[in-house]
């Protein structure tokens, strides 16, 4: 029953998301016009495609817009067509077609065609403008009578026996983008952050580490943190008592602070092989080190192992290259997300977590191998790695 009702809110939510921000006459006039106009011309089999895209970009009601560009349906369209067609004519011979007159089909190929993607701008702007007027009157009409809610991707009411999870899961990714006011590219934060910590098994894994009791991972800082999902999901179960976060993505590291805005938490930009990192109970290296040279990886390593207080512990994930299909398809994600600069790398090179096992073992770390791959068809493993309780007089050798 519970999954019911969280497919059912996810519906809702899906529809929300067509359906853009609050329908103010200005909105929904644009939206029927961007509908209008793309509908009308000769593209057909695009028409869809570039409705989503500029209505999710601009935060329009999709559905409407979707709706105005079937104005090119099999019903309407012989219609649409000619008058294109003739429009076209008008403006390069200065006089309509007479229609009535045999014509070959090379001669329709040649002069229709031509004469149809001169008019069609024409004509869309025609019918943009004049679906843009109707709906702007009929939606300030509507409002007189009836109050417009907010429609976008914030906070939403989720079913009474929601799991704990998915309600901080929620909450954390709310953060990310504003109830109001809200931009495209905080819109796909939001999705990004929701999809990423429910789907990956990392963030059970690192959460569930040191118990589910209140503060059990204590401070955490999370090197290579991204847009700082994680730790700030470990903050809102109570896992963390106060988060810090860097990493060498500008434009992630934004996306963080105004996430992380109130909160114990502290998120700054820098390179893993500089970064000022202090010490913390918690440390974590989450799909970092395999961005970095062999000598570069162990360098961050015994970094980030001397970060480690006393008692701490060290969480690192990495693909496990040995696991034959698996290994291939995570290399081959990672390529493609640092390809289209999604994962700002500069280069991919995965190494057996055993040496890394036995770096930290020779750092005087106890180490813990477990899978962390989950339902994914990826290699991933996560190394917990802990430090012993320094006794009085004892030297570690970090």
């Amino acid at each position: 029953m519970a999954r019911f009702s969280l497919l059912r809110e996810e519906a809702r939510r899906a529809w929300r998301e067509l359906r853009g921000s609050d329908l103010s006459p200005a909105r929904g006039a644009a939206a029927v016009a961007i509908g209008l106009f793309i509908g009308s011309q000769p593209i057909f089999g695009c028409h869809t495609p570039l409705v989503l895209l500029f209505c999710f970009w601009f935060r329009l009601d999709a559905a409407i817009a979707w709706v105005a560009a079937n104005i090119s349906n099999p019903f309407f369209a012989p219609a649409l067509l000619t008058a294109e067609v003739q429009v076209g004519a008008l403006l390069k011979r200065g006089e309509v077609l007479r229609l009535d007159q045999e014509v070959t089909h090379a001669d329709a190929w040649a002069r229709f065609a031509g004469y149809m993607f001169l008019g069609a701008p024409v004509v869309g702007i025609a019918l943009a403008a004049g679906g843009a007027l109707l709906t702007w009157g009929v939606v300030s009409l509507r409002r007189r009578f009836v109050a417009g809610s907010g429609l976008g991707p914030g906070p939403y009411r989720l079913p009474p026996d929601t799991p704990p999870w998915i309600q901080a899961v929620e909450r954390v990714a709310s953060r990310y983008c504003p109830e109001r006011g809200y931009t495209a590219t905080q819109r796909a934060r939001f999705h990004y952050t929701r999809i990423k910590l429910i789907s990956d098994p990392v963030a059970r894994l690192v959460a569930d580490i040191a118990g589910e009791q209140p503060g059990a991972l204590g401070e955490v800082l999370d090197i290579g943190t991204g847009a700082g999902q994680l730790p700030l999901l470990l903050l809102d179960l109570g896992r963390a008592t106060r988060v810090r976060g860097t990493d060498w993505d500008e434009a992630k590291i934004a996306d963080a602070r105004r996430a992380a805005a109130g909160l114990p938490a502290e998120m700054w930009r820098a390179d893993a092989r500089e970064a000022e990192l202090g010490e913390a109970d918690t440390v974590l290296l989450i799909d970092l080190l395999h961005y970095f040279r062999l000598p570069e990886q162990d360098a961050i390593l015994r970094r980030a192992a001397a970060a480690v207080r006393p008692g701490g512990r060290l969480v690192i994930r990495e693909a496990d290259p040995s696991r034959r299909l698996r290994s291939v398809m995570t290399l081959l994600e990672e390529r493609v997300f640092t390809a289209i600069r999604w994962n700002r790398g500069e280069r991919v090179r995965f190494r057996h977590p055993q040496e890394f096992v036995a770096l930290l073992e020779a750092l005087g770390f106890r180490c813990d191998v477990r899978s962390a791959w989950g339902k994914t068809p990826f290699s991933n493993v996560l190394i917990l790695a802990e430090r012993p309780p320094e006794e009085v007089g004892a030297h570690h050798p970090c």
